[in-house]
């Protein structure tokens, strides 16, 4: 594994731990390598100075560490930099740890998969008509509380739902007979070495955390408490890049669970009508300019991660920031740092960037389309958005309007269009006499809500 660097603000003392750094990494024999450092250095330079949070990464191709190095500071007041050895709060990377320790009970025999949740927690209302499967999946029709109910018919469609995970997380505790965050600690982090890794408490005292900021108009400021009681499975877990090269490397074993499992889990869930999510157990999935991408994100409140694995490369990109995704900052989120370091490295692999084009839709269709649609989603959305979104068109172009503003439509085919600026597909259904009844949004193919035209 390459040697630790630390890309800090300059000072004699950063000057000279850098130096020392850099000259150890020149011997560590990765001559064979391509040596991305500095075109690395040069994304993380909105950190280069003395009042910025950062973030750690690591690239590893081959089960070799490429580059790991620190960007800016992991706590403000004190001055203190970022390193390899860092800890990050994962938001939303806990749920692959979820996933996969569900599937080492059902390869143990403890659980199936395909059990109603009713089996695990039976005081758990209505839970004998979803099983772990669409937990796993998003596809259970749960939102992020079960005094919502379910939005849709469990195996219809996806909404990607923290609360699921969190049940998960209950099921590993009433199978397993110990809590969820000793199972983790006993049966994944500890047989791997992730001995940086635990599950978050505020309270104990946590040597090399990162402290959380967010951005704001007067510069940094720390990020608001969040109990991580409340993410639990879906977001509780905490860990540096050192120990994410140990985790990425055991995927390519059968330490945790076989390989037939892990295909299991990393294939696209299925969805009604045919159609397919971007997700399967625990894992984002994604066709990055032709290459098969197994990753995850995270967002929670100060933090923000990525991992990005091209299993069909051996290769993998982990990016754990401590800056918060919103609002935005200078630094790029840890998904778009990823991806652009996966480009240097692999990008004579690649595909070039699929170009949109756009349909022409007769004005006569595009105005059967216009109207007011009542949303129904969860909370989570109905909160930020508002409750209606308006089709109006201007010319020969559709515009949606919600609290969030008004956005162009950009028509893939008669029925379907995209939204500029955000990763949302609208199908639009219609009638045999052409009347849009209704639409089906789709967001990143990892959460599906639908839409009634208002009478």
């Amino acid at each position: 594994m390459r040697t630790l660097a630390i890309r800090r603000p300059h000072s004699r003392l950063r000057f000279a731990l850098l130096c020392i750094a850099t000259m150890t990494a020149t011997h560590s024999g990765l001559a064979a390598q391509p040596d991305k450092s500095a075109e690395i250095d040069a994304l993380f330079a909105p950190a280069a100075h003395g009042d910025s949070p950062g973030a750690s990464v690591i690239v590893i191709r081959d089960g070799e560490a490429l580059h790991q190095a620190g960007y800016g500071l992991a706590n403000l007041e004190h001055d203190v930099p970022n390193t390899p050895h860092t800890k990050f709060r994962l938001g939303s990377v806990t749920k692959s740890f979820t996933s996969t320790a569900i599937l080492m009970l059902h390869e143990q025999g403890l659980l199936d998969i395909e059990d109603p949740v009713g089996k695990h927690l039976p005081d758990f209302p209505g839970a004998d008509d979803t099983t772990l499967r669409h937990l796993l999946t998003h596809t259970s029709g749960l939102s992020e509380s079960a005094e919502e109910g379910l939005l849709f018919e469990p195996g219809e469609r996806i909404s990607y739902s923290n609360f699921g995970y969190n049940l998960l997380g209950d099921v590993v505790a009433a199978v397993s007979g110990q809590s969820y965050e000793a199972y983790i600690q006993e049966r994944i982090f500890q047989p791997l070495g992730m001995l940086s890794s635990g599950y978050d408490h505020h309270a104990p005292i946590l040597r090399h955390r990162a402290s959380g900021y967010a951005a704001s108009a007067d510069g940094f400021v720390n990020a608001d408490y969040t109990d991580m009681s409340g993410p639990h499975a879906a977001g509780a877990l905490y860990s540096t890049v050192e120990d994410m090269y140990r985790w990425d490397q055991a995927l390519y074993t059968d330490r945790l669970v076989q390989a037939a499992t892990l295909d299991m889990a990393t294939t696209p869930v299925k969805l009604g009508h045919g159609r397919e999510g971007g997700y399967g157990m625990g894992w984002m999935l994604n066709d990055y300019r032709g290459l098969r991408e197994v990753g995850h994100g995270g967002d929670v409140t100060g933090f923000n991660s990525y991992v990005a694995r091209f299993p069909d490369q051996r290769f993998s990109v982990v990016v754990l920031s401590n800056v918060g995704m919103r609002p935005p900052a200078a630094l790029p989120t840890a998904g778009d740092l990823a991806h652009r370091i996966a480009r240097m490295y692999l990008g004579d692999q690649m595909g070039p960037e699929e170009e949109f084009v756009e349909a022409t839709v007769p004005v006569e269709i595009l105005d059967a389309y216009v109207g007011v649609y009542e949303l129904s989603a969860p909370e989570v959305v109905l909160s930020v958005a508002g409750s209606t979104l308006t089709v109006s068109r201007d010319g020969e172009r559709l515009f949606s309007e919600t609290n969030l503003g008004k956005a162009l439509l950009r028509a893939s085919s008669a029925t379907e269009f995209h939204q500029e600026g955000m990763p949302l597909t609208l199908t639009f259904v219609r009638t045999d006499a052409g009347q849009a009844t209704g639409i089906l949004i789709s967001a990143g193919g990892l959460r599906e809500f639908s839409a009634r035209r208002a009478e």
